[in-house]
């Protein structure tokens, strides 16, 4: 049985995004691209979290959590350039007010992925003044709402982003291999990243402000094959290392000036690199789909391989930043109950793991809270710690709650001096 000291106030909890699970988010581009047949599936009503949030905080309450991290829609808050919508600033407002009075501490994200349909029509992140237009809505946001938010996420995933949208034509704008608007889009939203911080901390000086970071270890599918360890090199900077080093940020002592408070890591799997043919598949390589020299785990139902070892390895590899992590995603998409509980087992024992090695942790969230609209996989992909039956909106728990609800029970306010259980 494992021990582990977590420090005192450590957060336990789940996620969720605000397209994904809120439902009718009408004036995002997510949704005028769904309308026009751009994509292959459509949010519609999702979990109706938007008119359902104060049961669904109920249940992640009973389960034992003590944080949640949502998203706010920025198309709600200003749906039209420089209109801003007061009723879903309350909502939010509401939202805040109905965590704090169930214990659980928020963890709020300013853009998860979706833009305004104005921002996007403008040109969205290619355009020179996107990042002064995001900050112009993330000051509205913080000085209505940052009195009762400690934890704020700037942006989720700004690789992710720009990859399915600029590269691989699977998200809005839909753009294929259009590198140059890629990195003009990447670079963009770095500055919307620094925008928000120094916006933040000029509200609230005490906040805590980081990013989301999507976070796979990527490892060569044989180490002894040169290809493949320049390959694996090659996508790891750009993947998990790139838009560190264009907000500045250099590991330990060689950062130039603060533009993080902790880092968000959101860890899913591992993608073991082959080197294959000529140009860009040999320099990056590929996803390695056949047999390799590395012991290979189960996929989940999106095909991501199960590897909780790579949890504390990426763990132990952003903390030579020298900032705090925070675990703001982690989960599986499965129909498969059991794989499902391995999963949290396995990856707790690796947090706690690291936790012993002094790494410093300021929270596990799983994602997700239910079920959601996950994109362009639509309702199938099921990753949520309740499953969710999208005719009736019934939540029904599964059964790695109840294992998940005794590690945070018995964990979450822990004195650091106490031997305390993480998980057998």
């Amino acid at each position: 049985m494992s021990t582990v000291r977590f420090p005192r106030g450590f957060l336990w909890g789940a996620s969720t995004s605000s397209h994904q699970v809120e439902g009718d988010n009408c004036w995002n581009d997510w949704w005028e691209y769904e309308q026009s047949g751009r994509l292959p599936h459509a949010s519609g009503k999702a979990c109706r979290h938007y008119q359902l949030f104060e049961r669904d905080f109920d249940l992640a309450r009973s389960w034992g959590h003590n944080a949640h991290r949502f998203s706010i829609e920025w198309s709600r808050v200003e749906p039209s350039e420089g209109g801003w919508n007061e009723e879903s600033l309350r909502h939010y407002a509401e939202v805040i007010a109905g965590l704090r009075q169930r214990g659980l501490e928020p963890v709020v994200t300013l853009h998860h992925f979706t833009n305004p349909a104005w921002f996007a029509r403008k040109g969205g992140w290619l355009c020179r003044d996107s990042p002064d237009l995001f900050g112009r809505y993330v000051e509205r946001v913080v000085s209505t709402l940052g009195e009762r938010v400690k934890y704020w996420i700037t942006i989720n995933e700004p690789t992710v982003l720009v990859m399915q949208g600029y590269i691989n034509r699977e998200w809005p704008p839909l753009l294929k291999s259009a590198w140059r608007k890629a990195a003009a889009a990447f670079k963009n939203l770095a500055r919307a990243h620094l925008v928000a911080y120094r916006a933040i901390h000029k509200n609230f000086r005490d906040a805590l402000v980081g990013f989301a970071h999507s976070a796979p270890l990527i490892q060569p599918c044989d180490p002894t094959r040169r290809l493949d360890r320049i390959a694996t090199r090659l996508r790891d900077f750009i993947l998990n290392r790139s838009f560190f080093y264009l907000i500045g940020m250099l590991p330990l002592n060689l950062r130039k000036r603060r533009t993080l408070d902790f880092i968000g890591l959101n860890y899913y799997m591992r993608t073991v690199v082959r080197s294959t043919g000529m140009g860009l598949k040999a320099l990056l390589g590929e996803a390695c789909r056949l047999p390799h020299h590395l012991e290979s785990g189960p996929l989940s139902s999106l095909g991501w391989e199960v590897y909780p070892k790579g949890l504390e390895i990426t763990l132990k590899r952003f903390s030579q930043f020298g900032i705090p992590l925070f675990i703001t995603e982690n989960g599986i998409a499965t129909d498969d109950e059991d794989l499902r509980s391995q999963f949290v087992n396995a990856h707790i024992e690796n947090l706690a793991r690291a936790v012993k090695q002094g790494i410093p942790l300021i929270g596990y969230l799983y994602w997700s809270l239910m079920d959601n609209f996950e994109w362009t996989s639509g309702t199938e992909a099921r990753f949520g710690l309740a499953a969710v039956d999208f005719n009736t909106q019934e939540r029904i728990e599964r059964p790695c709650v109840q294992q998940f609800k005794r590690v945070c029970v018995e964990n979450a306010w822990a004195s650091p001096f106490d031997e305390i259980t993480a998980i057998s």
